[in-house]
């Protein structure tokens, strides 16, 4: 099991959105990249968890940002993550993610990739991606190019 390489990002307002408003944010770690197919990899042999789509072929790119893979299974390696770890490890929530991604040399690979965050609204589980960062984005029934990065609390949940 590899834990990520984090960021602190301390607490304090941050501009967000689009109209963009000033919220305040909870001191948090983030993994600088997302979840590899390497990383992604351990957790399926050593719980057996159902690989996403492609999987033979996206084990040829075991350092590339894995994709295809729904929240449940983001979740899931989060949990797992958590378990053997002891530290307590989830998806971003939304503003989180932006407030990340908008402080500059914080997230890298940021791009069209579409991650994961543990946000809901408008009846679906928000997605983010740095084309865009305040944008918001839902998922379909279309997985590629959705991937996700982990956060460490820091507030003793």
């Amino acid at each position: 099991m590899i834990e990520p390489d984090l960021v602190v990002v301390p607490a304090g307002d941050a501009l967000l959105g689009d109209p963009p408003r000033t919220e305040h944010v909870n001191v948090f770690a983030i993994a600088r990249k997302p979840v590899t197919v390497g990383e992604y990899a351990m957790f399926v042999d050593d719980t057996q968890h159902a690989p996403p789509g492609e999987w033979d072929r996206k084990l040829r790119t075991i350092d590339q940002a894995l994709d295809g893979v729904s929240w449940a299974d983001a979740v899931a390696y989060c949990r797992w993550l958590t378990v053997g770890t002891t530290r307590i490890y989830r998806l971003p929530d939304e503003r989180e993610w932006e407030k990340a991604a908008r402080r500059q040399g914080t997230l890298d690979q940021l791009g069209a990739l579409r991650e994961w965050t543990n946000s809901w609204q408008n009846g679906g589980r928000v997605l983010r991606a740095g084309t865009d960062p305040a944008a918001r984005v839902f998922a379909g029934d279309d997985l590629a190019h959705v991937g996700f990065r982990i956060v460490r609390g820091m507030t003793g949940r």
